[in-house]
């Protein structure tokens, strides 16, 4: 069992699990390792963090042109931003819908703007699979759903079992080849 973390600078990661089970928590500590970043906090639960309050919370155009607009002039246009968190990423970047333009960029161009790349959200299955299967890393909390499970077995042999099996604020790290440990929870 594993307690460190990987070195995310110019990665792509994704961060999942149930309500409770040690997401934002995680979050907040991957934020607060980089003085240059910035979440898009939907909920507005990251005071303290470099953030944005999105006032659109569900996948619209109102919503999408908001996300856009910021991740242009801020994430982007400041080349100030080193660590970018989108949370609640599946209401804006939902499964079988088109990536907003931004996310798009960033999940092709990330590594030539030098910004490592955050998704949280509750459900693999509910989120892009061009943003799950092309992040470097995932950090996978308590799941329980059968289709999440199916899901993260076809993103490694024995991931849906080390998962199901996780004791509270454990977490899987899912590491680029595929590779994955448990992790105790962090202190």
């Amino acid at each position: 069992m594993q307690t460190g973390l990987p070195d995310l600078r110019s990665k792509r990661f994704c961060i999942f699990g149930l309500q409770g089970s040690g997401k934002s928590y995680l979050a907040r500590r991957l934020l607060q390792s980089d003085p240059a970043h910035f979440v898009y906090d939907v909920m507005h639960e990251h005071a303290g963090c470099n953030r944005y309050l999105a006032t659109h919370r569900q996948y619209t155009p109102e919503a999408v042109a908001e996300l856009d607009l910021l991740v242009r002039r801020v994430v982007i246009g400041s080349g100030k931003v080193r660590l970018f968190v989108l949370d609640e990423a599946s209401r804006y970047c939902p499964n079988r819908r088109p990536l907003p333009d931004s996310i798009a960029e960033l999940n092709d161009l990330q590594r030539h703007y030098d910004i490592a790349l955050g998704f949280i959200a509750r459900r693999p299955v509910q989120l892009s699979t061009d943003l799950v299967e092309l992040a470097h890393y995932l950090f996978i909390f308590t799941l329980r759903g059968k289709n999440d499970l199916l899901y993260l077995d076809s993103l490694a042999s024995g991931l849906a079992d080390a998962v199901a099996g996780l004791e509270k604020y454990h977490f899987v790290v899912v590491y680029p080849q595929r590779r994955f440990s448990v992790c105790k929870p962090i202190s």
